[in-house]
């Protein structure tokens, strides 16, 4: 034998050595010595490449590392030359789910059931790639298959996810019902079961449910968030400060918040940018970092807005006349809609107001960021941001080359597929920009848009048809009770105090939230009657009512937005605070663009100071009122065909920029 032989014989194990080696390695998985595991693995495969039991094992502990490339290659020849393993078929199953392989998962799911009819997980698993393909009568046959098997919680909770997708609420809440019995100190099963609840309007329910998910784990994703926006718009303070604090901390510690809820709560920036890039890593990574081809250049620059409010609602309400306003000889304007058609004056209006509206709402993410291509879509405007309804997915995917946030979410969106911001200099201080993922935009009077085609509003109704009295002065907070916050309300009841006879004049809504707020007052010293709500009416209904109050007290850190410039355009003056961050800094810009500066106080006691002064001052009162009905109509703010001008002169600076190779870059209108 030569030497070279010699050596090479020496330096194989045996198959006892081997044996050996393999029980030390599994013995070093279970105790979670994964690098000793794994050199030991790689050892034995090195002396025995198809040593089955090796393939398998060392396969797992790279799938328990996350790392499902190197896991896929090991498995599949586990699975090749042990055919007859269900357990190794299985495993090599979920590593192709893992890798989306989602069609040879299936497959492969199916031959673990053959071999072994009684594996609940496998048709679990099955289940629930059915579930996320939507396809979800299937999905239900599988996790009834697997609880006819095993009862699980994951089994009912997956069950109850399908019929919720479906419709089937009560089904879908049987289901999560289930899962919380079989997994009661679980916080996911709770959570998903606040979820239905919340849907079927079972607010109570829900709100115990997320108290539950909380006390389980009070860094579960979202579960802090909801139950305090589900406070708030109670206005149940009970634990108004600790809640607060929570939420800040919560975020600070990189735990999963609703941005829309947090921006109603925070005066940071910083924090609103944290929470933002939380929250899309978890619900909308970016899924394709490249940009679309660039379009060959056409006629006219074709713009999309992406909503799913097109239709009676704010947002819609600001912008029907910028649609109608677009220069059609140099724009091709689409609407992609994926919120409900609700039937209304305005959803016929905005759709005669583009070229082409889209619906989209039976689409799926991907149909529609397909559908936005097709249309070669080179800026797309995104109107909802993370708010109710919103579906970031797509612009995860770069729908196209330029993708703008704008108007519905008033702070930064924390993603890197979001290429500019519309904002102006008050809500996004240049000193600030650091802490928006998007680059600025900057308009010359202010960001937000109006409609001046709305006539305007007749005068309202006596006050007693409201009930409101006849003599008293009427400070008006038409705002949402969520943005009502107790130091703000501490505010407002001290001018109650000092203002004889005058009301407070709130939205109505939840009667929770209305007996909570009536209580309040009275703990502050203030008769409960001094507190008036009105009841949702119509638009132009409302907008009249506005001409019964006298000044309309805005709110802090979350300002009015559409209100005040409903407001406004009523000719009722807005005293407003200046905030810190976007949301608290809007009605300053809006009192800026309508030449009202004065009503821009800078501290809660200045706030307090003025809104007395005026209280108190009918001459102030009337100067106020007479210059506010000259300027609507001379000043910025509800200059419909002027806002639609500087938004298409940014359009085209943005696609300029683009097709020159530059990359995006904050600029000013």
């Amino acid at each position: 034998m030569s030497q070279q032989s010699r050596n090479k014989g020496a330096s194989a194990p045996s198959s006892s050595h081997l044996s050996v080696i393999l029980d030390q390695a599994i013995a070093a998985h279970r105790s979670g010595n994964l690098a000793e595991a794994e050199r030991a693995y790689t050892t034995i495969l090195k002396g025995s490449k198809t040593q089955p039991v090796a393939l398998h094992m060392l396969g797992l502990l790279h799938a328990q590392k996350g790392d499902f490339a190197h896991a896929e290659p090991l498995l599949k020849k586990a699975a090749r030359i042990n055919p007859g393993d269900p357990h190794v078929l299985f495993n090599y199953a979920n590593v192709l789910r893992a890798l989306n392989k989602t069609d040879d998962a299936l497959a492969w799911f199916a031959k673990a059931i053959a071999l072994s009819p009684n594996l609940a997980d496998a048709h679990l698993n099955r289940g629930a790639i059915l579930l996320a393909r939507h396809e979800l009568r299937e999905a239900i046959a599988e996790f009834d298959r697997a609880i006819a098997i095993a009862p699980s919680s994951a089994a009912f909770a997956n069950r109850g996810s399908a019929f919720r997708e479906l419709g089937q609420l009560d089904e879908a809440l049987a289901s999560y019902q289930r899962a919380v019995e079989l997994a009661p100190s679980n916080p996911q099963m709770h959570f998903a079961l606040s979820e239905v609840l919340t849907q079927m309007g079972r607010h109570d329910e829900a709100i115990g449910a997320l108290e539950r998910t909380v006390a389980l784990n009070k860094a579960f994703p979202f579960a802090l968030s909801k139950l305090v926006d589900f406070r708030r718009k109670r206005a149940d303070w009970r634990s108004f400060e600790r809640e607060q604090a929570g939420l800040d901390e919560a975020v600070e510690s990189g735990v999963a918040v609703d941005p829309f809820t947090f921006l109603h709560a925070s005066s940071s920036p910083a924090l609103e940018l944290a929470c933002a890039k939380v929250f899309v890593a978890i619900v909308a990574p970016e899924r394709d970092p490249a940009r679309p081809r660039t379009p060959s250049p056409a006629a006219r620059l074709r713009i999309a807005y992406l909503s799913a409010d097109f239709r009676n609602h704010a947002t819609a309400n600001l912008m029907a006349g910028v649609f109608e306003e677009h220069d059609r000889a140099r724009f091709d304007i689409t609407a992609i809609s994926y919120g409900p058609d609700d039937g209304s004056k305005m959803r016929d209006r905005l759709k005669a107001a583009f070229e082409r509206f889209e619906d989209g709402s039976h689409l799926t993410d991907e149909d529609v960021v397909e559908l936005i291509r097709q249309l070669d879509i080179e800026v797309l405007v995104d109107l909802g941001g993370f708010t109710a309804g919103a579906r970031p997915k797509i612009l995860a995917r770069r729908a196209a080359p330029i993708q703008v946030n704008y108007l519905g979410f008033p702070g930064t969106m924390g993603a890197s597929y979001i290429d500019y911001i519309m904002a102006d200099r008050i809500v996004i201080p240049e000193g600030e920009q650091k802490h928006y993922a998007e680059k600025v935009i900057y308009l010359p009077h202010t960001y937000q848009a109006t409609d001046a085609r709305r006539p305007l509003p007749a005068n309202g109704p006596p006050r007693s048809e409201v009930g409101l009295p006849d003599d008293a002065f009427v400070y008006c907070g038409f705002n949402r009770t969520s943005k009502i916050t107790p130091p703000l309300f501490d505010v407002w009841m001290r001018l109650l105090a000092k203002t004889a006879g005058s009301v407070l004049w709130l939205l109505d809504g939840d009667p929770i939230a209305r007996e909570n707020l009536r209580r309040e007052a009275v703990a502050r010293g203030i008769a409960a009657e001094r507190i008036v709500f009105a009841p949702q009416v119509p638009a132009d209904q409302h907008l009249a009512r506005h001409r019964l109050a006298d000044l309309f007290l805005d709110t802090l850190p979350y300002n009015a937005h559409t209100a005040t410039s409903d407001a406004l355009w009523a000719g009722l003056p807005v005293l407003t605070c200046l905030g810190t961050a976007f949301p608290g800094r809007v009605a300053a810009s809006l009192l800026n663009a309508v030449g009202l500066p004065e009503l821009v106080t800078r501290s809660l006691d200045e706030y307090e100071g003025l809104a007395l002064r005026i209280a108190h001052d009918s001459e102030l009162r009337t100067a106020l009122a007479s210059k506010l009905a000259t300027h609507r109509s001379t000043w910025p703010l509800f200059d419909t065909v002027g806002m639609t001008r500087h938004l298409e002169k940014a359009f085209v600076e943005t696609w300029r920029r683009h097709c020159a190779g530059e990359a995006p870059a904050s600029f000013a209108v």
